[in-house]
């Protein structure tokens, strides 16, 4: 009497084709992913024929049909990888892992704006958003807003092509208000990382939101009174032979500089918020900075 053992010739026939596959890739060039999305169901066909041609020549012959179950299993297993393959490939898992893998960091420039038309325009407003923003007085009639930024992405095109892409830019009576955006991302991959610069007209009037980041400011010859309002750490550069205030207003630490007139609110707490201010020169014109977490003046 002749035993059948289905099973064994299915996983030799799978290992077969998974090597032809496999060789194809390196042939073709092939994505293996898809090769083994496109592999993986004729498993299921030649198990499937299998089991139908031996339970026919077990009727004509006589024979005992013995079912393989490590075999089976193993192919079991290799076809329920390939389902979860599919579903990842249908649910797009599979391309945002492969994007992942394929993914590299990259410094590119931001898209550079310039603003000439200023008639009318008296003050400006910046919202520095989630970024360390520098901004620097000019003495240039035109405002101008650059940097660079830092990107996990894959191979492909920046995503940042224009400016409205990191800034909302509008010009309002007379006032030109200046909003940085979130910066765009992937949904599996991290935030972009940027660092700006914003050059301004001294003679503007400048009004600045810090959203609790890191700002620099370098007035330079200030011929107008700026104003920064909640940063984190507010880095002033300021020459010897400018002619500036600096008031530091609701300051959680006074860091470098010679400040004057420290007055400390300490409140119920053992220390709280400090004011100061600093004179160089003539002290023509103030730099306010409020309710930030320090000051430094070099």
């Amino acid at each position: 009497m002749r035993m059948w053992r289905v099973g064994s010739f299915s996983m030799g026939a799978a290992l077969l084709l998974l090597g032809v596959f496999l060789l194809l890739t390196q042939v073709f060039n092939w994505d293996p992913a898809y090769a083994l999305l496109s592999w993986w169901p004729m498993l299921l066909i030649v198990l499937g024929l299998e089991i139908l041609i031996y339970l026919r020549v077990a009727k004509k012959e006589n024979a005992v049909v013995q079912y393989d179950f490590v075999s089976i299993v193993f192919i079991g297993l290799i076809g329920t990888a390939g389902i979860v393959m599919a579903l990842a490939h249908s649910t797009g898992i599979l391309g945002v892992a492969e994007q992942v893998m394929k993914a590299e960091v990259r410094t590119a420039n931001l898209p550079a704006y310039e603003e000439r038309s200023l008639e009318g325009v008296k003050r400006i407003v910046v919202d520095s958003w989630s970024y360390p923003l520098t901004i620097e007085g000019t003495q240039e009639k035109h405002v101008s807003l650059f940097g660079t930024y830092e990107e996990e992405n894959a191979k492909g095109p920046s995503l940042l092509k224009e400016v409205s892409d990191y800034a909302l830019i509008e010009k309002k009576s007379d006032t030109l208000y200046i909003s940085m955006k979130e910066l765009p991302h992937h949904r599996f991959s991290g935030h972009l990382t940027a660092e700006a610069t914003l050059l301004v007209p001294a003679e503007m009037k400048l009004e600045m939101d810090g959203r609790g980041h890191m700002i620099k400011v370098k007035p330079r010859q200030m011929e107008n009174d700026w104003t920064i309002g909640g940063g984190g750490l507010v880095e002033v550069e300021v020459d010897k032979s400018a002619n500036v205030k600096i008031s530091a207003q609701n300051v959680n630490d006074l860091g470098q500089g010679e400040w004057e007139n420290v007055k400390e609110d300490k409140n119920e707490e053992e220390y709280g918020p400090r004011s100061a201010d600093m004179t160089i020169g003539k002290g023509s014109h103030t730099l306010t900075i409020t309710r930030a977490d320090a000051v430094d003046v070099h």
